[in-house]
């Protein structure tokens, strides 16, 4: 029920209350009036009657009783006239002289005169008793109320009673309507406002239980603009390192929008972050996260932003966009996350990738620019680890290029366009031994350099699935083989990528491809890069272990390019060292030659075999062969061949030698 409703019954309780107590009064009052009437007719009759007998006993003219009457009826309004008769026959009348002896309706016993009988009987008739010549006699007189004056007595205590009721009840309903608006009506609005808008409080309520409900209701809302006010902030919070996160961000970069502010987005990935947290747990990955978030906030001024928007990822709002200015800023941030921590007793090493769009120039909106800030960034860590890349044209044009290839490359997997290309390696005899299964892919009938798509593959997350097709490809050649009596014995070497290791779930697909194709594993090699030794090497030295123990032998491809080192061989055993087409490029030059002996001497004292890559000419082999290789690869034997021609060309080379 609404409160005006609620009121209005109230209002019209109220009303009837007043008006069954007003008619009350009135009805008194009535009745006191009528009684005073009856009261003086009576004592007009009575002494009219005792004024009639004793003149009627003195003289028995009845005409002397006339006067009599006549000042009765002068003196009370209330009393039209007299009628004196001796039965049905009128003597003389006083007062009105239409008067006449009434024949029925009238009132004889004026004892118990009512209301209804002042304005309903004709006349009210008592008897006048004398003696005449000793005779007792009786005349009736007739007495006529003025019906009109009565009605208009009774018609006027109606009327003054009714003003008086209305004059209360509109007095009462004015106080009554005023009271319950200005208490009651008028603080409830006022607290239904407050309610719905919090526009301002309340301040005087002369009601104590609403003026509570207001103290309720203020106390209330502090504590909900506490919560919201905390849920706002946790909505804008990242939880772990109490960073702003994505929303304050786009908050924050279309505030700088607005006001045409110039700004640098940066674009902060830490390099080497999934490895930590997979080998070392999440809590510590949560840790080292917390500790980079701040050497952020000390790295950042107090006008500029940072945010986390993913595990570990951050974007940085810089104002500092002049080149050198930036330049430096940006070199300051490399080098202070370059750097080892101390989380939980491990030691970690981490370093970032940065990429930059500068607004306007690099986009003018939130996403445009976040779009082309991570396109810099994964061009930074293509570059390699701890590294900066501003975003320009050059950037989206590779981009667009790398995104056109992708595109082909999925449409490539679809549509089976790879084929595996075999290079013979042979022995010191010449005799094949075993092969590198190279990957080609054939783009109407042309081929598509690896170099061209293989790092496309590896960025996009692609390389999963080509890799994974090129060690089911190699697990069914090597099956193949087993039944031929001069194929069964060549091994096959096929290229692991490093982004494909790091994958979890890559050595569960290795053991399904050879448990479903069942190959003499034996005559698997895998192939891996120095490159997988640098981040977390742990989880690689666990890997190659288990890789190992599966039957594979491990060879590590383009030694003496990169990182490793005499203790990293021993500790990862590997089987096999590929020597660089670099040095083998060299080899015929004195020093070139004391770099190749050094690496086969290392080599045989951890007992290595060795492979020499890229091989073109005879004088290459004869001083390679002179300093101990083992096992050699290029062009001087053959180029990566298709299958049918790679198994006529071992069995027309190898039989030949018997």
């Amino acid at each position: 029920m609404r409160i005006k409703t609620f009121i209005f019954l109230l209002n019209l309780g109220i009303v009837g209350i007043l008006s069954l107590f007003i008619y009350f009064i009135y009805t008194e009052q009535q009745s006191k009036t009528v009684a005073v009437i009856i009261e003086n007719i009576k004592k007009d009759l009575q002494d009219s009657s005792y004024i009639a007998s004793k003149i009627l006993n003195k003289n028995n003219d009845v005409y002397f009783l006339r006067p009599v009457l006549d000042r009765k009826v002068a003196k009370n309004d209330l009393i039209r006239g007299f009628v004196l008769a001796d039965g049905n026959k009128k003597l003389f009348v006083s007062g009105d002289v239409d008067l006449k002896v009434p024949e029925n309706n009238v009132k004889k016993n004026i004892n118990d005169i009512t209301l209804k009988d002042l304005l309903e009987k004709k006349a009210f008739v008592i008897p006048i008793k004398f003696y005449k010549q000793n005779k007792q006699k009786v005349y009736d007189l007739y007495v006529f109320l003025n019906k009109d004056k009565l009605k208009s007595m009774f018609v006027d205590l109606k009327v003054k009673y009714l003003v008086f009721y209305f004059m209360i009840i509109s007095a009462i309903f004015f106080i009554l309507n005023y009271m319950v608006q200005y208490y009651l009506i008028n603080p409830l609005l006022r607290l239904k406002l407050y309610a719905e808008k919090k526009d301002f409080e309340p301040k005087f309520i002369p009601i104590k239980e609403i003026n509570d409900i207001k103290n309720a209701l203020t106390q209330s809302f502090k504590e909900l603009d506490t919560i919201i006010n905390n849920l706002y902030k946790s909505s804008i919070t990242d939880f772990l390192t109490g960073l702003g996160n994505k929303k304050l961000l786009l908050k924050e970069v279309e505030k700088r929008i607005k006001k045409g502010q110039k700004f640098c987005l940066l674009f902060l990935d830490l390099d080497n972050f999934k490895e930590i947290n997979d080998f070392y747990g999440h809590s510590v990955g949560d840790a080292l996260i917390i500790e980079v978030a701040n050497e952020l906030k000390n790295f950042v001024k107090s006008d500029e932003v940072i945010t986390r928007i993913g595990g570990d990822e951050f974007i940085l709002l810089l104002n500092d966009c002049d080149t050198i200015e930036l330049n430096k800023r940006l070199n300051e941030l490399l080098k202070r996350l370059d750097k080892k921590w101390i989380i939980r007793n491990y030691e970690l090493s981490t370093s970032a990738s940065v990429g930059v769009a500068i607004y306007p120039h690099d986009g003018k909106s939130f996403d445009e620019l976040l779009k082309n800030a991570d396109i810099a960034m994964y061009e930074a860590k293509h570059r390699g680890r701890n590294k900066y890349v501003i975003f320009n044209t050059d950037v989206k044009e590779k981009i667009s290029k790398e995104y056109t290839i992708k595109t082909m490359l999925q449409k490539a997997i679809e549509n089976e366009e790879f084929e595996l290309f075999y290079q013979p390696k042979l022995d010191r005899n010449k005799r094949v031994v075993g092969c590198e299964a190279l990957i080609r892919w054939i783009k109407d009938g042309k081929v598509v350099p690896p170099g061209e798509f293989i790092p496309v593959a590896e960025k996009s997350g692609l390389i999963y699935e080509i890799g994974k097709w090129v060690i089911e490809e190699s697990a069914k050649r090597v099956q193949e083989w087993e039944s031929d009596e001069i194929l069964k014995e060549i091994s096959l070497a096929f290229n692991v990528s490093v982004v494909q290791m790091r994958r979890e779930g890559f050595l569960n697909d290795v053991r399904n491809i050879i448990s479903k194709i069942k190959p003499n594993v034996s005559n698997l090699e895998i192939e891996i890069t120095e490159s997988v030794f640098i981040e977390n090497k742990q989880r690689a030295l666990h890997l190659l272990e288990l890789l190992k123990r599966m039957g594979f032998k491990i060879n590590l491809d383009d030694f003496g390019t990169g990182y490793s080192s005499i203790s990293v061989l021993k500790e990862f055993k590997i089987d096999i060292l590929k020597i660089d087409k670099s040095f083998v490029d060299e080899v015929l030059s004195k020093e070139g030659r004391v770099y190749v002996k050094t690496i086969i001497d290392m080599s045989k004292n951890l007992n290595l075999l060795t492979v020499a890559e890229g091989v073109e000419y005879q004088e290459q082999f004869e001083v390679l062969k002179e300093l101990g290789v083992d096992y050699f690869q290029g062009y001087l034997f053959a180029k990566p061949l298709k299958k049918e021609e790679f198994e006529e060309f071992v069995k027309k080379l190898n039989t030949s030698k018997f």
